[in-house]
């Protein structure tokens, strides 16, 4: 690399809003991370994907053997310490390839998907169904040891925590009792799932890509635990109008309770809607809230 590291203008706002110094430090210390990599693994570099990842650079390399692979460096404000053991035991099979890691620095060397559509550029129906495909693969995959990674009840343990200090922190504040319910849900629905599959654990239509082996999850924060939050989640980052019809089908398909979807789902727009506003991403917040609206509308929560 020759030329000044390119660094997307939506992952330098949100890793300094959302991390402050550390996001600050890690962005200074990114073009000798990258250039690190490109010299163990032997790289050529490309351009950031734009507006790439939230919280991690994400560009495409060619390897010495002259394949096409992926590079990413994930801020050290988002730890994601089982991303590479989750890509490691799905092992291809609903997930992009992991070819090489350095766990201490949080860079990845990924399999690169061609020609890389995107859930997001997909109508709500369309990436829903895509969604569905590749949580089957994930969710049929023999499931690891319990100590192998976290279980699901201690991320949403931090989400419950971050919720409700992201409430009393900023301004406007969401209805104290949409968070309550919220609350309420996360704990309930942990506490009596029986589930203890390898979750994607931060799933949505821009977590899922167009290979030549078909849609494949990436970016996954892999957690033990209940599949029906893997679609709420994934819902949670959708236009929920048709909300009824969009549970139903992962329902269908999944073979999971629609009730355990649809309250996963508001919990998961809560949170995401004070994220937002955590990062002053208004229109985000706002849209977040109406999914919740559009949930109780048609009486699924």
């Amino acid at each position: 690399m020759t030329t000044a590291l390119r660094i997307p203008d939506r992952l330098a706002h949100i890793v300094v809003s959302a991390f402050g110094d550390v996001g600050r430090n890690w962005l200074a210390r990114l073009p000798s991370l990258v250039a690190d990599a490109a010299c163990a693994w032997q790289l050529h570099v490309g351009a950031p994907f734009e507006p790439g990842g939230n919280v991690g650079w994400v560009a495409p390399v060619r390897r010495a053997d002259g394949s096409d692979a992926v590079l990413k460096v994930e801020c050290p404000g988002h730890r994601n310490p089982w991303a590479a053991k989750g890509l490691q035991h799905w092992a291809g099979r609903g997930a992009a390839r992991l070819f090489d890691s350095d766990e201490a620095s949080q860079v990845l060397l990924l399999e690169r998907c061609v020609p890389g559509t995107n859930g997001d550029d997909l109508d709500v129906a369309t990436g829903n169904k895509a969604v569905a495909s590749v949580l089957a693969e994930l969710h049929a995959v023999e499931p690891p040891a319990d100590d192998e990674f976290e279980p699901l009840a201690r991320l949403v343990e931090r989400s419950r925590e971050t919720m409700w200090d992201w409430f009393d922190r900023f301004e406007p504040p969401v209805d104290r009792g949409v968070v309550a319910q919220a609350d309420e849900l996360f704990t309930s629905l942990t506490s009596s799932s029986t589930d203890t599959v390898l979750l994607h654990g931060d799933l949505g239509p821009s977590n899922v890509v167009l290979s030549e082996r078909g849609w494949l999850a990436i970016d996954p924060y892999p957690v033990l635990g209940d599949r029906a939050f893997d679609v709420g989640h994934s819902l949670s980052r959708c236009d929920l109008r048709d909300a009824r019809e969009q549970v139903a089908l992962f329902a269908d398909r999944l073979d999971l309770d629609a009730r355990r979807i649809a309250g996963w789902t508001f919990a998961c727009c809560v949170e995401l809607a004070l994220e937002c506003r955590s990062v002053g991403n208004a229109r985000g917040f706002r849209e977040c809230l109406e999914r919740t609206e559009q949930l109780s509308s048609q009486r699924l929560v």
